[in-house]
């Protein structure tokens, strides 16, 4: 299993470099990668990255996806009912963190491509940013004292922000560093494969620490809510608070552990062949290009319903299933119980894109988010009932882990035949903007909702009222989002055959541009595209 899950999180642009370099030629062309098949003819050999090295850099890819997974699932709860400020006050937070998270990517994109010192050009911004991010996301947790709502408000939102911006510094100048491990494809995809495993163990790891820590430390809920009219009491309060710099505290420390495994066990070579760079002059023409592009469009909306979905109900899962079926204790283990499913289930989504296509995989596992968002509606607070569909709804979210990420090359590869171009940069970023917008929108909107349903702060319990509103921010809206992301993904023309099509043609132009004359001499019919 664990295997077939490395193979399944190696896709993207890695696995079509493993493609071309392994193509095969007779002696007299030349292979795609700039070799040739004669034995005597091959390009320079390449030493094997060791496997030390690529477990040192497998665990960078840890600390974004345990703390950001901990953010999306606890931060709501912790800000309404720890910290104990007003919907509409955290909703101007929660929006404003991933709105500012989402400029500081190209920001610090920028600044790492102007950085050049004697420990390379990226390592340096992983260990040093290290420090701001411990520091920032452990005070994101913190509950200042005899401070006014508005006083919480500055100080939480200071802190989103720095934990953002330093985690920025941290993750981008990360994932670029794979091009920089080793001059072999196939090196690159084997380290890239062990990090996508660490990522995935990172958010299960992430979300069950922080849940079992709260439920330890913290206590259980009814002991304080037998009187419907009852206010957390101050014990419990002050157990939360502590719970949560627990729980904080041991993220901080994964987090450096990773940063400085990786500083200290990776080597950035210099030696590895970089491709040309866009001039600065044509960004906002390769802009236009790329709106320009329809199955981009397609797909980038797909993918901001789809994430609006998740975001809604991660956002507001704790609050639903405290105040909406009185499960506030099972909150962590139907977390475990969801992801679990999710993790298991991507070599089966796998195996399922390998035969009938990526565009039907991604369909057919985001139309499974409707059943179980809509009994969601109606579900009791039963937890024979509730592990069943969190597990249903974590086939649905596998989905989501695997698949819009892996159909994102097949849309730069069809703009590169079209237009002779290749704008990466633009692609993808604009691709993770749009998902951190989405995560903005969706949290943002949810407290607002909450607030206008009548939420009281550092109440035991709330009104049906409240239930109900919750109930439509985890089922009715994300039905309504997953809607929408089918319908412009049913529009989405990229089929498996026309990928196919796409990659022989590029496969082509490549080998005829490096070496156009030994192409052109021996291209034979069963070659031609």
């Amino acid at each position: 299993l664990i295997g077939t899950l490395i193979g399944t999180m190696a896709g993207g642009r890695e696995e079509e470099e493993a493609l071309l370099a392994s193509y095969s030629a007779p002696p007299d062309r030349p292979r795609a990668n700039g070799t040739y098949g004669h034995p005597q003819k091959r390009g320079p050999s390449r030493k094997p990255l060791p496997l030390f090295r690529k477990l040192c850099f497998a665990l960078g890819g840890m600390p974004y996806q345990m703390t950001n997974n901990v953010l999306g699932f606890f931060v709501t709860i912790f800000l309404l009912e720890v910290a104990q400020i007003r919907p509409g006050y955290a909703s101007v937070l929660l929006f404003g963190g991933r709105a500012w998270d989402a400029i500081t990517d190209p920001l610090v994109g920028f600044l790492v491509s102007k950085t050049n010192t004697r420990w390379g050009k990226l390592r340096p911004w992983i260990l040093f940013s290290a420090p701001f991010g411990v520091a920032s996301y452990f005070f994101l947790w913190y509950v200042p004292s005899d401070f006014s709502e508005e006083a919480k408000l500055g100080w939480y939102l200071l802190m989103y922000c720095l934990f953002e911006a330093a985690l920025s510094c941290f993750h981008v100048p990360y994932t670029a560093l794979t091009i920089y491990l080793s001059a072999d494809p196939k090196e690159r995809d084997s380290a890239t494969a062990y990090r996508m495993f660490c990522e995935v163990l990172g958010v299960l790891l992430g979300s069950a620490i922080q849940g079992q820590i709260i439920a330890a430390i913290g206590g259980p809920t009814e002991k304080d809510c037998d009187n419907p009219e009852a206010t957390i009491s101050p014990d419990r309060r002050a157990n939360l608070e502590k719970a949560y710099l627990v729980g904080a505290g041991v993220m901080c420390g994964f987090y450096l552990f990773c940063a400085v495994t990786v500083f200290f066990g990776v080597r950035e070579r210099k030696d590895v062949e970089g491709g040309s760079e866009e001039e600065e002059a044509s960004f906002f023409q390769g802009l236009k290009l790329v709106f320009k592009h329809g199955p981009y469009v397609k797909l980038t909306m797909s993918f901001l319903f789809l994430s609006l979905a998740i975001q809604s109900v991660q956002g507001n899962f704790a609050l639903f299933c405290q105040h909406s079926l009185g499960l506030g204790d099972q909150f962590q283990n139907l977390i475990i119980a969801l992801l679990v499913a999710a993790i298991l289930c991507m070599p089966l989504w796998q195996w399922f894109l390998v035969k009938y296509g990526k565009k039907t995989a991604l369909f057919l596992g985001t139309a499974v988010f409707i059943p179980t968002l809509f009994t969601l509606l109606y579900i009791p607070g039963n937890p024979y009932v509730a592990f069943p569909i969190s597990i249903l709804g974590g086939v649905g979210i596998s989905v989501a882990f695997l698949l819009p990420w892996s159909m994102l090359p097949d849309v730069v590869d069809d703009f590169t035949l079209k237009t002779g171009q290749r704008r990466e940069a633009i692609f993808y970023s604009f691709y993770v903007f749009f998902t951190k917008f989405a995560a903005g929108i969706s949290l943002g909107l949810s407290t607002l909702s909450l607030e206008a349903a009548g939420y009281v702060t550092g109440a035991c319990s709330q009104s049906e009222k409240v239930g109900f509103a919750l109930r439509l921010l985890v089922a009715a809206a994300p039905i309504v989002f997953v809607l929408i992301s089918l319908l412009f993904l049913w529009s989405y023309p990229i089929t498996e055959e026309r990928r196919r099509h796409t990659k022989a043609a590029l496969e082509h132009k490549r080998d005829k541009a490096r070496h156009p004359a030994a192409l052109d001499s021996s291209l034979d019919d069963s070659t031609r595209v």
